[in-house]
């Protein structure tokens, strides 16, 4: 039986931040009968239907510090080159392109290795405001370079880059239509926190001691959706009952976007798929980039919507003090500001990057 051939190989890391784009760009190519094959490492089988889109396991690792750990993922990479290099070799697809992460490291050795031979061409997304470390590694050796951010930090100008934005998905255009907010017929406040794939459980638990210390005035307009890993669900639960907030908890919602949609006001980390999906939706938010982030990228992923006046950037260190509880407290109690910050959120230009990054790499 003659196997199946692939236009493109999608290499992305198993969290949200790298995945969601792939995904969005994997469905936009079927829609225009683009065979493409999807490869992560295990973290990210939990953000799409497998049933639903090609897609490979491949192994890889952080190097980590001590001796035992270091040689496994050495192994793990080494292992991943060799399961990568046999699927490029196999489907000879025309365009691999990555969105980084450290899956990306053995797939784009063995690629830089076979791409005169096998004439295939490299893309990267990067999703972030600063490079990731192994596209920054590897950057010599892409065609082409997408950026999120047009002011990337880390990004040389001899290097072929494009501002094109984040890759869409396409409920959220859907969504952005249908959950138009009037904020003038506001009573109540639909306040959504959920701290992404990293970083959940300090932010969900920093954030709900805030919320006991409103007035009990400004916790009736509340109606709280929350997302907090399973382990703390019960904790939340009783410290929720405390207060005069309608509340519903989960350790995840399969309709986030939906959720989104009809939120006033996000608590969240600062991820890229977030940052994206606040932007298009144009949802006020109070960011609080996640601290361990690498080279501090959440920081200035935020800064992009702070700067704008669409959102709140406040750093984990200072979240608990008595000047933030104050500025959560104005937000909830004060609708035109909501109104005020959505409507600079519409003000900044959004970019439909599917058709962008879809005609750079297939000449359309």
């Amino acid at each position: 039986m003659k196997s199946k051939k692939y236009e493109i190989f999608l290499i992305t890391g198993g969290t949200a931040g790298h995945i969601i784009p792939a995904i969005n760009f994997s469905n936009y190519l079927k829609r225009n009968n683009i065979s493409n094959l999807i490869m992560t490492d295990n973290r990210g089988l939990k953000y799409f239907d497998n049933k639903e889109y090609d897609y490979r396991i491949i192994s890889s690792s952080h190097l980590k510090k001590s001796n035992l750990q270091f040689v496994k993922a050495i192994f793990l990479l080494i292992l991943g080159f060799f399961q990568f290099s046999i699927l490029l070799v196999k489907f000879r697809p025309k365009n691999i392109l990555t969105f980084g992460s450290y899956v990306s490291f053995s797939p784009l050795l063995s690629t830089i290795i076979f791409k005169k031979l096998l004439k295939t061409k490299i893309y990267f997304h990067e999703q972030n405001s600063v490079i990731g470390k192994v596209h920054k590694i590897f950057s010599f050796a892409s065609d082409k370079i997408f950026l999120t951010y047009e002011k990337t930090i880390g990004i040389s100008k001899r290097y072929n880059v494009i501002y094109s934005g984040f890759p869409i998905n396409q409920d959220i255009i859907k969504y952005q239509k249908k959950y138009f907010k009037d904020y003038t017929k506001k009573k109540i406040i639909n306040l959504f926190i959920f701290g992404g794939s990293q970083g959940a459980l300090n932010l969900s638990r920093k954030i709900v001691k805030l919320l006991i210390q409103l007035p009990l005035s400004s916790q009736k307009l509340i109606k709280l959706t929350i997302q907090v890993p399973e382990i703390d669900i019960e904790n939340i639960k009783l410290q929720l009952k405390k207060t005069k907030i309608i509340y519903e908890i989960d350790s995840f919602f399969y309709d986030m976007i939906l959720r989104l949609s009809k939120s006033d006001l996000c608590i969240c980390r600062a991820g890229s798929s977030t940052i994206h999906e606040l932007h298009f939706l144009r949802i006020p938010s109070i960011l609080v980039p996640l601290p361990s982030a690498s080279n501090n990228h959440q920081y200035y992923n935020a800064k992009f919507l702070s700067e704008s006046g669409g959102a709140i950037l406040i750093e984990e260190n200072n979240l608990l003090n008595e000047d933030n509880l104050n500025t959560l407290n104005h937000l909830i109690c004060n609708i035109n500001l909501l109104k005020k910050m959505s409507i600079n959120l519409e003000k900044i230009d959004h970019i439909k990057s599917n058709n962008l990054i879809f005609n750079e790499i297939f000449n359309r």
